[in-house]
């Protein structure tokens, strides 16, 4: 009897010995999940804060972020130049840089059709300047300083001769890689277009709209206009194709808005 016993109690304490073991490794092993968990958390929360700093840098690097800016009165939508009536029930927005040489090509192509539907009460163009190619002006920053003569006279004299400045600035356009035209130049066009010269002199030369040409830029990345030109219709992006093309698909697309 005694020895059935002393039997009974070894395998007893051989059961409790093992189920303290499985409690211990199941322990150990909840632990380990843990310490992994937390692992991998910290590192995707750092990888996470990691991208976000870099965001900031690039975002921070190429717009105004806290520089707000005064648009130029008669601007539309903060920084379309309106070409055609508020009520046109067709909006066709036309996302430009006056240094690029595409740009131009479409402005003479697309011109005197956009002003047919514009006099028709058809379409209004906003037209959004930009200046991704200042680098392309053998530093004189040109394309900022073409946009801010365009502000200037919209400011000053209005929609009419703003957009009759944008257009003189195209023909005008100078070539990629040179100064572009000098402040002197830019002031005699404004006054070609209808504005004072004594108005808008000062103006143009210290670039009294540079931060909302700059914040204007940012916004155009931000559309997705990461190249010009850039056409929308009815909030509708047309595709980048080569000008003849895009002439096409421009005129098909107001035809398909005024049809809605």
């Amino acid at each position: 009897m005694t020895k059935k016993q002393s039997r009974a109690t070894k395998q007893a304490h051989a059961q409790r010995a093992a189920e303290r073991a499985a409690a211990i490794r199941a322990e150990s092993e909840r632990k380990e999940r843990r310490r992994r968990t937390i692992v991998v958390t910290a590192v995707v929360i750092g990888v996470l804060t990691l991208v976000v700093a870099i965001a900031t840098i690039v975002q921070s690097g190429r717009d105004t972020t806290g520089e707000s800016a005064t648009p130029p009165a008669g601007v539309v939508d903060t920084y379309g130049l309106p070409r055609g009536s508020d009520g046109a029930p067709v909006t066709v927005e036309i996302y430009e840089d006056f240094m690029c040489p595409f740009c131009g090509d479409l402005e003479a192509a697309a011109t005197d059709m956009l002003v047919g539907y514009v006099d028709a009460g058809d379409v209004q163009v906003q037209y959004k300047m930009l200046s991704f190619l200042d680098r392309a002006s053998d530093g004189s920053d040109y394309s900022t300083r073409a946009m801010n003569a365009v502000g200037v006279v919209l400011d000053t004299a209005g929609p009419e001769a703003a957009v009759r400045l944008h257009d003189l600035l195209y023909e005008n356009q100078p070539a990629e890689g040179t100064p572009g035209l000098d402040d002197d130049q830019l002031v005699a066009l404004a006054v070609e277009a209808g504005a004072d010269e004594e108005q808008v002199r000062g103006p143009i030369e210290d670039r009294a709209f540079e931060v909302w040409v700059k914040n204007a830029t940012d916004q155009a990345n931000q559309d997705g206009a990461t190249s010009t030109p850039y056409v929308v219709v009815n909030d509708e992006p047309l595709d980048q194709v080569p000008t003849e093309q895009l002439v096409a698909d421009l005129e098909a697309a107001i035809e398909a808005a005024k049809a809605e």
